[in-house]
């Protein structure tokens, strides 16, 4: 009797660190962003890719969900929220290790040409884990 709960405790250790799940980190990286001019509005692309998300699986398919809000630094710092916002749903026939996100919105002509900053605000809607990006973009009228 007396090596019974020493017995357990090192048994339920076993258990406990074998039965230990790997935790997943969401990460994103803004690959692209670039902007057109169209003379009255600038229509800006973004380009996402990310990490470290649930993968959900129904009928031998994958899915991921996401939600991402856009934000902007303008030149001289001022950040204007939620510029876009957007939820996606992605579905593959394997899992797969990472997904691009392709984001478009346009700009207004107050949006003068010089540099600014585009921060991406994602969430994984089946952990709620979130995540930011940032790049540079560049308006100009070239």
């Amino acid at each position: 009797m007396k090596y019974l709960l020493p017995g357990l405790i090192i048994i339920m250790g076993f258990i406990c660190s074998c039965s230990k799940k790997e935790d997943i980190k969401l990460e994103a990286s803004i690959n692209t962003t670039y902007a057109f001019n169209l003379d009255s509005a600038w229509e800006v692309n973004i380009s996402t890719k990310l990490k470290g998300f649930k993968q959900e699986t129904s009928n031998d398919k994958f899915k991921t969900s996401i939600s991402y809000t856009i934000d902007i630094i303008k030149p001289g710092g001022v950040t204007v929220k939620g510029l876009a916002s957007k939820t996606e749903d992605k579905i593959d026939r394997e899992k797969v290790p990472d997904i691009i996100l392709d984001s478009q919105f346009n700009l207004d002509a107050s949006y003068k040409p010089g540099k600014y900053t585009i921060i991406m605000n994602l969430k994984d809607l089946a952990t709620g884990q979130t995540t930011t990006a940032s790049k540079d973009l560049d308006l100009s009228t070239d």
